[in-house]
């Protein structure tokens, strides 16, 4: 076992109880906890002896980043090395403790996770916490010589009472209810993460004042180092559970007010045993909570937490500019250029229950959608064109036989006409309605492919003139109510879109991906790309290869960070940047985020980039801060345009201004040359070529 393999999970568990993963912050708060030698030795025996057992029964090193694993562990060793001093039999009883700490981890975050959908947060080290207390009680040998008392801080602070208050419940987390040692910690959080900062300060004040009110002394209130509940509650919802905006804070102020009767219930069933009421109070908080947002879908929950909220925050908003309906893509249902008649919400029959849909015409230079005087069905552009599936799915309903309506007159009794109803394995159904009488190929049952053959675009059901309707639902009932999805991979006004909905009058047409430049982009697995990078006056070289990650996505390392990588909807993605922001990487995903697998001329797109893309670290974190506030104030937009078959151009328009970068795509794969406004220029090196970079 590698050194840095064993100690880098030991010290993330240090931050991961604030709710992060800062080496750099983990390391000090385990120096930290060495000024009460006792505790630092109790917490460091306990975990790293969870560590060691975990490996040796066999659990990988990737499992073991999992922080719930090594934190509760930590934990409990702290709470023992809080209340016995370290000798030989005590340092027995911290390994035992960890490695029992580590099983009920393992079993209990099992079943959180099945039965209920959560996370286990610090439920297993209350529980061992407990039961090795009340085991100790019982071990008159391990009691007796081995008590000792409680710690008190070297570091005198003279604070006014609220703040003192505030200092010993942060320092209570890690089992240092000191002023001092809680002030290290809040500069600590300070330094990794504003927002939770805030919310510390903010459950702290909201718990301490609510309990002030009811138990009329707020002298009580401070002194109670058991506040430091209020203060995990606070943090976890409003910034971890939860994406940071207006409406976490709201439920993080709920969620403290909450906690404040469940305190001081515990307290009086815990400490009749003569136990602490540890973080039971927090636990049950923030369990109940997450629970019922979880069983209502809440959409603000937080599905992928990046290490600290600034980070989560970023990679949401980012996320979610990129890729809106992401998991309901569908493809347009015919071929050639079709025009929006409505779009969502459209101003005829596209409203309420059935506002998410769009009807497609085929109109003429001039906007009609028919030829001479559009007496006839035949006279109608889209009438008898074929449509196409737009998913790969089965078909579960059909109607053929109703007939076609005159230009002008609608069936009121079977507004959706002849339909075809397909489900999408991806858990949705996509209904497509009006078809020509007997125009339609597939019956019910038939597995159909993108682009096969649905059948002929007609007048019949609610249909004054011929087209498409397409939406999609979630019920297999014929006219259950829609949900948002998109159409992916089509063109509208030079335009390309990787995913979108479009709007009424506009033309569309859906493109398909280019073959030779496809497999340019689909890197493989152990494949390996170097280059030179000139940053400034500098010269480095930047070795790369095509990683595999768990969950089957791909990426691109340097060793330092990974670069996210995948191909769907006819476009090449970079999607998320993880581990170092300084490695060059970064500039890759920064030049051309999204990549269009066709060449047209003139053909331009857009993307959105995170927040990480400033290079000031200080105006990145105010500009994190402040869009927790309010999500939509700022964001960096890229405008795209390929200036050869292999060559890109993007305009980055970050908050105060724009840089221009390129992106050039190799010939036999993966990418040739990158540069990033005037000072970053990024090439690949062949075996050949020596380590220079020419203008």
């Amino acid at each position: 076992m590698k050194l840095g393999s064993f100690f880098l999970p030991i010290v993330r568990s240090y931050s991961a109880i604030l709710f992060n993963s800062s080496a750099k912050g983990g390391i000090i708060l385990l120096l930290l906890t060495f000024i009460n030698p006792n505790l630092g030795i109790g917490g460091f025996t306990a975990v790293a002896s969870a560590y060691i057992f975990a490996r040796l029964v066999g659990f990988k090193e990737e499992f073991l980043r999992l922080d719930y694993y090594i934190y509760n562990p930590l934990l409990v060793g702290l709470s023992l090395g809080y209340l016995f001093k370290v000798n030989f039999l005590s340092l027995f009883f911290f390994s035992i403790a960890g490695i029992l700490s580590f099983l009920l981890t393992y079993i209990l975050s099992s079943i959180f996770s099945y039965y209920l959908k959560l996370p286990v947060l610090s439920v297993p080290f209350v529980v061992a916490s407990s039961l090795l207390y009340l085991a100790a009680s019982k071990f008159s040998n391990l009691f007796v010589s081995s008590l000792y008392p409680h710690f008190e801080s070297l570091f005198n602070l003279h604070l006014p009472l609220l703040v003192e208050g505030f200092f010993k419940s942060l320092g209570a987390i890690f089992f240092m209810p000191t002023p001092f040692e809680g002030f290290v910690i809040f500069l600590i959080l300070l330094t990794i993460s504003r927002i939770l900062s805030l919310l510390a300060l903010t459950g702290y004040l909201v718990g301490t004042f609510t309990k002030a009110v009811f138990v009329g002394s707020f002298y009580q209130a401070v002194s109670d180092s058991s506040a430091f509940n209020y203060i995990l509650t606070s943090m976890a919802i409003g910034g971890v559970f939860l994406i940071p905006s207006l409406r976490s804070y709201k439920f993080a102020i709920i969620s403290t007010i909450l906690s404040v009767p469940i305190v001081e219930g515990a307290k009086v069933f815990w400490e009749s045993y003569g136990l602490p009421v540890f973080a039971l109070p927090f636990n049950a908080t923030t369990h109940l909570l997450l629970y019922v947002l979880l069983s209502v879908s809440y959409f603000y929950v937080t599905k992928i937490y990046k290490g600290t909220p600034e980070r989560t925050l970023d990679y949401y908003l980012t996320v979610s500019k990129r890729f809106p309906f992401a998991g309901r893509e569908i493809n347009l249902p015919f071929s050639g250029r079709w025009t929006v008649w409505q779009s969502f919400e459209g101003k005829w029959t596209h409203k309420g229950a059935w506002k998410y849909a769009v009807d497609f015409v085929i109109t003429d230079e001039n906007g009609n959608t028919y030829k001479n005087e559009g007496y006839y069905l035949t006279d109608y552009y889209a009438f008898g064109k074929p449509v196409l599936s737009p998913v790969d799915g089965q078909v579960i309903a059909v109607v053929n036989s109703l007939p076609d309506n005159p230009p002008g007159e609608a069936d009121k009794e079977n507004n959706w006409g002849n339909y075809v109803l397909i489900y999408d394995k991806r858990g949705f159904y996509v209904l497509l309605c009006h078809f020509k009488q007997n125009s339609i190929k597939v019956k019910v049952g038939d597995y159909v492919v993108k682009g096969t053959l649905l059948g002929l675009c007609g007048n019949s059901g609610y249909s004054p003139q011929p087209h498409i309707h397409v939406h999609v639902q979630l019920l297999p009932q014929v006219g259950a109510p829609t949900v948002p999805f998109s159409f992916s991979s089509y063109i509208t006004d030079k335009s390309f879109k990787d995913a979108g909905i479009p709007k009424e009058g506009e033309v569309v047409e859906p493109v398909f991906p280019d073959k030779g430049l496809q497999k340019k982009l689909n890197l493989l697995i152990d494949q390996t790309m170097d280059f030179v990078v000139k940053e400034g006056k500098t010269l480095k070289e930047l070795k790369t290869v095509v990683k595999m990650a768990p969950d089957g996505t791909f990426y691109l390392t340097d060793g330092k960070a990974k670069l996210y990588f995948g191909i769907k909807n006819s476009t090449f993605y970079f999607y998320h940047l993880e581990g170092d922001l300084n490695s060059p990487l970064k500039y890759f995903f920064f030049a051309a985020p999204k990549i269009p697998i066709l060449y047209r001329e003139n053909f331009t797109w857009e993307d959105y980039l995170p927040l990480i893309t400033l290079s000031s670290k200080l105006k990145r974190e105010i500009f994190l801060f402040l869009s927790s506030f309010k999500h939509d104030l700022f964001e960096v937009k890229v405008k795209s345009s390929f200036i050869s078959q292999d060559e890109i151009e993007s305009n980055i328009g970050l908050p105060s201004k724009e840089i221009k970068a390129t992106f050039k795509i190799s010939n036999d794969f993966g990418f040739e040359k990158i540069t990033f406004g005037k000072e970053i220029i990024i090439k690949r090196r062949r075996n050949h070529e020596k380590t220079t970079l020419s203008m």
